[in-house]
């Protein structure tokens, strides 16, 4: 069976180094096996390094990083990258006091993202230890994240097991990370560079893939989600039909299903009809229901509906610590340090006003928000963010107030509700408000005025107990003015107005370069006063975001532990490139020049595109819009897409 059980493999608990020198002895020196000198896995892997011809004294070279390949490299794995970077830190935390960071990569070996403070460590684990970085077993040899890809399962290679002489100095542990069909997505890796594994850094290694799992299946748009009860977690998802989208580590190991097969239904795992199941599951939310497998065995499954697996993300998942001054108290601890209106923000919330947060693309509003969750009465209940940019108008009504059966075509059995009820006694954040259609503007006034929502398709309204926080980078009075945004709504959601400033206004530029840096894995030394003092110059439109994405390139490619360079930045937007540039007409469209609205905002999109160099975050940002946004628009139009190249 080739896929991973459910459970940590038990490791060896002791390192005996004379018995791994002798197992050298024998294979290099003698060109014997080194029967029960060394774990298989180990042994196929110097194997595999002998017969590509390579010798153990070789030195090993980490090569230079082209800007280019590190950008396709990062975009082509956003969502793990997404799904990743909270554990990645949680991860971090616990483990670099004992002198390891920590590393993902993807199935072939590529560094995808680094975390944990590298500054203490030799010259050349900060070699490998950066995105774009080739660590395959091709590469390097023998290590714990080569052997976890090839075996897929969780490893350990300490000292003199890797196969390079040159790389004994490091002791690791990796585990691999699979998608939720079960195909294999890269690995997790912590190392040092001291003797000895640290007792517990192999299980948290191996939890921390398994969380990314998680975080992987819940974000799955599915119709129906099905827990197996007293299964160690084993949980499946199918779409309207019955078929089999996803099954997590527990489901594959419990039905022996190394992957999800294609086309693979219900009614292949289970007796009965899915639609008969998913009906009764529909008037029994959250309980337990009979399921039986062909053969006879008895199992129950609890059908988690959408809004619910929305609720249990938001409650379960780690947030990133925040403080409360202008000025980051500890670097390390934040990457975004908040307004110093925080506070009145915070005591305006609590007495009952909605609070606007308002900022550029990338500032931080969404940090700003759960700071303001974290720190409210309400803190221990649900934070439910949507995007009111990234959802079609037709999306949108269903997500944030629920429908009923029937509401529209392919509407939920039993209807399902919306972010409003499953946030019950915490907050709502909608971001990019200012994308909000007009006809579900006066919905969401019934909600601030009298509390209560009315699902889609429904004719009673139902009570609902949420605080409100709402968020944009537009300047909503002048939507008003054109009519596009309601003026009683934008008066109801900004009783408190909290303004982030962009980058380039901030007088904490260095503490947050020093955060983004320990964010990364990367040495803030190496940061010199004056090329500081050149960045923080630089307009910065995609603000902190822009700045993390900026720095993760810069020392990627440059050489490993010199001084970084204006020139290593070369690629953020220039003053002269980051001029803002308008999605919307600053004066009123004349018919009679043949230019439409939408030829005008097409040729605005298309013009950002051309100064950012294709790079949509940036394009966005000179924009005054959502990524999300953008995207979809280039989406609809493939020929503005081609003009520009998007790639960022």
């Amino acid at each position: 069976m080739n896929h991973p059980a459910p459970t940590l493999p038990s490791p060896r608990i002791d390192y005996r180094p004379e018995r791994i020198w002798e197992a050298r002895q024998h294979y290099f020196n003698e060109g014997m096996l080194p029967d029960g000198l060394l774990e298989q896995p180990l042994l196929r892997s110097w194997e595999r390094c002998r017969q590509s011809g390579r010798a153990p004294q070789e030195h090993v070279v980490f090569d230079p990083v082209e800007r280019s390949h590190l950008s396709a490299l990062l975009e082509r794995e956003h969502r793990l990258l997404q799904a990743a970077r909270p554990e990645l830190d949680v991860l971090a935390g616990r483990v670099s006091e004992v002198g390891y960071a920590v590393l993902l990569t993807d199935t072939v070996g590529q560094v995808l993202a680094v975390a944990g403070a590298l500054d203490r460590h030799c010259q050349p684990m900060r070699q490998a230890f950066r995105p774009g970085v080739d660590v395959s077993e091709a590469a390097i040899g023998t290590s714990a994240m080569a052997v976890a890809l090839a075996e897929q399962r969780t490893v350990r290679v300490l000292g003199p097991e890797h196969y390079f002489a040159n790389n004994q100095i490091f002791h690791c542990c990796a585990a691999p990370v699979f998608d939720p069909r079960g195909r294999l997505l890269g690995t997790v890796d912590v190392t040092r560079d001291a003797p000895q594994l640290a007792t517990g850094v192999m299980g948290l290694t191996h939890q921390c893939a398994q969380q990314i799992e998680h975080r992987l299946f819940d974000a799955l748009p599915v119709f129906l989600r099905i827990e197996l009860a007293d299964t160690q977690g084993a949980a499946l998802a199918f779409d309207r039909d019955g078929v089999l989208l996803a099954a997590n580590g527990a489901a594959r190991h419990l039905f022996d299903m190394p992957v999800v097969r294609e086309g693979r239904s219900f009614e292949d795992l289970f007796e009965g009809r899915f639609d008969t199941w998913a009906s009764r599951a529909s008037r029994q939310p959250a309980g337990r229901l009979p399921l039986q497998l062909h053969g006879g065995v008895r199992l129950q499954g609890v059908a988690l509906p959408l809004a619910q697996r929305a609720m249990a993300r938001a409650v379960a998942s780690p947030v990133a610590p925040v403080v409360s001054a202008h000025r980051t108290a500890n670097p390390t601890e934040a990457t975004t340090p908040l307004p110093p209106e925080h506070p009145v923000a915070l005591r305006a919330l609590e007495a009952g006003l909605p609070v606007l947060v308002t900022g550029e693309t990338g500032a931080g509003k969404e940090v700003a928000a759960r700071a303001l969750h974290q720190a409210s009465q309400r803190a221990q209940a649900p934070f439910l963010a949507i995007n009111c940019g990234a959802l079609t108008p037709e999306l949108i009504a269903s997500e944030l107030f629920g429908h009923v059966e029937g509401a529209f075509t392919g509407a939920v059995r039993g209807g399902s509700i919306g972010k409003f009820e499953a946030a019950r006694g915490g907050t709502v954040f909608l971001d990019e408000i200012g994308d909000m259609p007009l006809p579900l503007q006066v919905a969401l006034l019934r909600v601030l005025d009298r509390g209560e929502v009315l699902p889609v398709g429904a004719t009673q309204p139902r009570a609902v107990d949420v605080r409100v926080l709402c968020a944009t980078h537009r300047n909503l009075q002048a939507l008003v003015a054109e009519g596009r945004f309601r003026e009683d709504l934008y008066y109801r959601i900004s009783g408190f107005v909290l303004a982030v400033p962009p980058l380039r206004e901030r007088d904490d530029f260095d503490a947050i370069v020093d955060s983004l840096c320990h964010r990364i894995g990367a040495d803030a030394s190496r940061l010199g006063g004056p090329l500081r003092a050149q960045l923080r110059q630089r307009p910065w439109p995609g603000n902190v975001r822009q700045l993390q994405h900026a720095l993760t390139l810069a020392f990627a490619v440059a050489e490993p532990l010199r001084p970084l360079a204006l020139d290593d930045f070369a690629q953020a937007p220039s003053a002269a490139a980051a001029t803002p540039v308008s999605p919307w007409p600053s004066q009123p469209i004349d018919s009679k020049a043949g230019l439409s609205f939408h030829d005008a905002q097409r040729k605005a999109i298309a013009t950002a595109l051309q100064q950012t160099r294709g790079n949509v975050t940036a394009a966005a940002a000179l924009l005054g819009m959502g990524r999300a946004t953008l995207y979809r628009r280039l989406k609809s139009d493939p020929e503005l897409a081609a003009s520009g190249d998007p790639r960022g």
